[in-house]
């Protein structure tokens, strides 16, 4: 019965605060919802968008052609040669890539074509050097040519773009100069044997590659690469270790008001007290971890985002949203004891869960820190939250491996809950 009028005292207190219900609930819901539409490009395969390319062609050769067509005909670009129905000079596309309104320009220098073609032909010689029937072996002298192509990228575009851009156009140059290569080998055969091989090369190579995941499974829904799928679990566990701010702030008004003074003459202890207040906010962490699996679930497929892919199953996201909303929760409880003003309270309540989440991966994954802050990033216990849900939305581990994974959490919700009982008692 103490226990039971503990929790419904903290009830009374969440149903009068609408301002504070309303940031539990409504701000997350929105934050997800933002952050999930932001990240979905990003997330989305390139072969699914079309970037924008300006496209300066100085060189009248079926050569630039050709390279012009392989980079149309990709899945990833768009060449724009003209702008207002006029072609591009090579001054207007450095003055619109500058201006950052577009962040691609290609240019192809005048003679590219003849240049490589030259070295191409010279590499064909030299392959068939060594097997003319000739008394001394003839040496082919390499066309002492660079030819180039002129890649200007906008200022403002981060070095992974950069990478991606370069990675592509180079795919595209190699295979026009391996298709010249090979034309250029069947050409010389035929006119020494009469005969032109046939050689059948696809696109797309001769090794396929398959992608799987860690457990084996085959990507066929492509879950493990779409914004909902990473945003979700990410900013719920925020949202929850958020909980720290209406939870500390309560407790240090109940203490300034005189409140907890008044408890403590009640023949009741002080872990009751506490313990409403953990079973009361765990579970409004739990239901914001049912808002925001919902969300991703009904509201992102209506909003043209992917829709959520629930892993495991609902019993296991529901035994590590129980885990989380215990650890937040307690780690709440812990900060509002420890601080005697609403201010002190709120501004670290605020700061500390900032820092959590920028060290725990809920922002930049941990994967592309320093080693070091890998390391610091796994003593996060958002991070643990976070891995924990993880485990049931990308990687389909079973009750067992989750269980096991979430022992942090629980250890760190115990050590936070104990710690502010004894604070409180010896206060």
């Amino acid at each position: 019965m103490k226990l039971l009028a503990s929790i419904t005292k903290e009830w009374l207190l969440l149903i009068r605060d609408k301002g504070g219900l309303g940031i539990l609930f409504l701000m997350p819901m929105v934050l997800v919802i933002v952050m999930a539409i932001v990240q979905d490009a990003p997330f989305r395969d390139y072969q699914e968008q079309k970037i924008p390319v300006l496209f300066v062609n100085q060189d009248s050769g079926e050569i630039s052609k050709a390279i012009m067509h392989a980079i149309q005909e990709g899945k990833t670009f768009v060449v724009i040669d003209s702008l207002d129905g006029m072609p591009i000079d090579s001054a207007q596309l450095a003055k619109s890539i500058n201006s950052g309104d577009y962040q691609i320009g290609i240019i192809v220098k005048k003679g590219l074509g003849d240049e490589l073609k030259q070295i191409v032909d010279a590499q064909v010689e030299g392959m068939l050097a060594g097997l003319m029937p000739t008394d001394e072996p003839s040496k082919v002298e390499k066309p002492n040519l660079e030819p180039y192509i002129t890649l200007l990228l906008d200022p403002t575009t981060k070095h992974t773009f950069r990478s991606s851009i370069r990675s592509a156009i180079k795919q595209f140059l190699s295979e026009l100069e391996g298709r010249m290569i090979i034309d250029g080998l069947s050409d010389r055969l035929a006119e020494m044997t009469g005969k032109r091989p046939e050689v059948n090369l696809s696109s797309n190579g001769i090794v396929q590659l398959r992608e799987k995941t860690a457990t084996g499974k085959i990507m066929a829904t492509d879950v493990a690469n779409n914004s909902t799928q990473h945003n979700v679990p990410a900013w719920t566990v925020f949202a929850m270790f958020f909980i720290v701010i209406p939870l500390a702030g309560n407790m240090v008004r109940e203490r300034t008001a005189g409140t907890i003074t008044r408890l403590r003459t009640m023949p009741t202890s002080m872990f009751h007290f506490y313990a409403g207040k953990l079973l009361s906010y765990s579970t409004v962490g739990l239901l914001q971890a049912l808002l925001m699996i919902s969300v991703g679930f009904w509201l992102m497929p209506t909003l043209g985002l992917a829709k959520l892919d629930l892993g495991s199953g609902f019993f296991p996201l529901l035994y590590v949203a129980v885990v989380a909303g215990f650890a937040a929760t307690s780690y709440g409880l812990l900060v509002g004891t420890i601080f005697k003003t609403l201010h002190q309270a709120a501004i670290f309540g605020i700061v500390s869960v900032v820092i959590m989440a920028a060290l725990g991966g809920i922002w930049v994954p941990l994967y592309i820190m320093s080693d070091t802050m890998i390391f610091v990033g796994h003593l996060s216990p958002m991070n643990w939250a976070m891995e924990a849900f993880n485990g049931v939305f990308l990687r389909g581990e079973g009750m067992s491996e989750i269980i096991f994974g979430s022992i942090k959490l629980w250890t760190f919700g115990i050590v936070c809950f104990s710690t502010s009982l004894i604070l409180e008692k010896n206060r």
